[in-house]
């Protein structure tokens, strides 16, 4: 069984030298549990290599339809597109940043983009008879809605669960400040 172990090892280090490798398994303490959810950024993964193909969609559709529809409409859906372009690519930011570092001020900007703006925006979009819809569109804009009604509700819960993570970070932390003045104060005194 050594001699298995030895061969990894040297095996390791010839391939990724400078790694080390321990077999002695560690729990993490809780605060140095990883609290990221995978599920979120999955679908964040997947939103953002379908988000490429549904801008270029819904730009083309719109190069497409652009003639046929009235100068209110026209100004209207250029803005709106614009709108959901720059809200997409800011809330597909802030989701990563928020999941991967665990930051909950960054997760709850996307969960809130999400679902105050892009989705009721993509119900606009989608189920507006006077927008002219393609049904290229329309089928873009359901694949899109359903990633968003998967990230509204698996980011509900992973903001609230890295939320309390992080309140239970900062009690312990407050505990061992508070302990540590306390040791300090009967020192003193």
């Amino acid at each position: 069984m050594d001699t298995m172990k030895s061969a990894a090892r040297k095996l390791s280090e010839a391939v990724f030298p400078g790694i080390k490798m321990s077999f002695k398994h560690k729990l993490p303490r809780k605060s140095e549990e990883v609290m990221s959810s995978l599920p979120l950024q999955m679908c964040l993964y997947f939103n953002l290599n379908y988000s490429a193909l549904w801008i270029l969609v819904r730009i083309g559709c719109l190069v497409y339809k652009f003639s046929d529809l009235s100068s209110l409409y026209k100004i209207l859906l250029a803005a709106v597109m614009l709108v959901m372009i720059i809200v997409e690519v800011s809330r597909l930011y802030l989701g990563y940043v928020g999941n991967l570092t665990e930051q909950v001020p960054e997760l709850a900007g996307f969960w809130l983009l999400t679902l105050f703006l892009q989705f009721p925006l993509h119900c606009l979009c989608t189920f507006n008879m006077d927008f002219i819809t393609l049904p290229w569109e329309r089928l873009t804009d359901i694949i899109m809605m359903l990633f968003l009604i998967s990230e509204i509700l698996i980011g509900y819960f992973a903001v609230k669960r890295i939320t309390n993570h992080q309140a239970l970070k900062f009690k312990l932390q407050m505990m061992k400040s508070s302990a540590a003045n306390t040791s300090s104060e009967t020192f003193v005194e």
